[in-house]
């Protein structure tokens, strides 16, 4: 199921079921109950995955939005179902008293279909999200140092792009193939947080090493034999595969 019935572009992609008015306020519903678990099951927080073409992104993203309702069509439009979320779970939290229950919200910049999100239309995001009441935004990035893809927004980084518009209103985390301390640090000159990945999959103590600054002490590739003293699972060696084969030792 999806905002409307329109495959994504990639091989072998299905065309999803366009969702009914509805089901889709039975999926606000959905979440407020999963945060109101969260909660009951002593969590710290929840994140909205708003990111890498997950479900939030698809309601605000033109190519996989052809609706011509109130859930679509505008830029506006486009943004209410991540709008109405966001206050109805931060009105959970609220409700709850659990005052140290944060919530966040994770976005990916640009899409390259066409129409697509472009990085325009995820300023207006970050602005419109900035004034929500959330406790953090955490963009994705594969580099930290990447740019957009749109002629008037390519002086600087995108993450740097963002944290300006941003404007302290929220804290940012930064993310985008941080390997050791200086590339943190680097995350860090555009945004409060940083977000750490893969390198914590090939060292788990990649924290305690970037932290004393010990940054050749960090592990910078795996192999089979790592994967079996760090007990990792198929579905995650598969994913460093497909995702990390340049930091695949043999």
């Amino acid at each position: 199921m999806a905002p409307s019935a329109v495959a994504a572009e990639r091989p072998n992609a299905e065309t999803p079921r366009a969702l009914a008015d509805d089901e889709i306020l039975d999926l606000i519903e959905n979440f407020k109950a999963a945060t109101r678990r969260a909660i009951e099951a002593g969590f710290d927080g929840v994140e909205l995955h708003g990111a890498n073409t997950y479900l939030l992104q698809q309601f605000f993203s033109p190519h996989s939005n052809r609706r011509d309702d109130e859930w679509g069509g505008t830029l506006e439009k486009r943004f209410r179902f991540i709008d109405k979320l966001v206050d109805e779970v931060t009105a959970v939290v609220d409700k709850s008293g659990a005052e140290n229950f944060i919530v966040g919200y994770r976005f990916s910049p640009e899409e390259y279909e066409n129409p697509g999100i472009r990085f325009s239309d995820t300023l207006f995001l970050v602005d419109q999200l900035a004034d929500k009441g959330l406790d953090y935004l955490h963009i994705s990035l594969r580099d930290r140092q990447l740019v957009s893809v749109s002629e008037d927004h390519k002086e600087k980084s995108m993450l740097a792009y963002i944290h300006e518009q941003i404007n302290g209103r929220v804290p940012l985390v930064g993310v985008g193939d941080v390997r050791t301390s200086e590339d943190a640090e680097n995350v860090l000159e555009n945004a409060e947080l940083v977000a750490v990945g893969r390198a914590l999959l090939i060292d788990p103590h990649w924290g305690a090493k970037a932290l004393a600054k010990k940054d050749d002490l960090i592990r910078q590739e795996i192999s089979n034999y790592d994967r079996e003293e760090l007990f990792l699972a198929n579905g995650v060696w598969g994913f460093m595969e497909f995702m990390m084969p340049d930091r695949l030792g043999k």
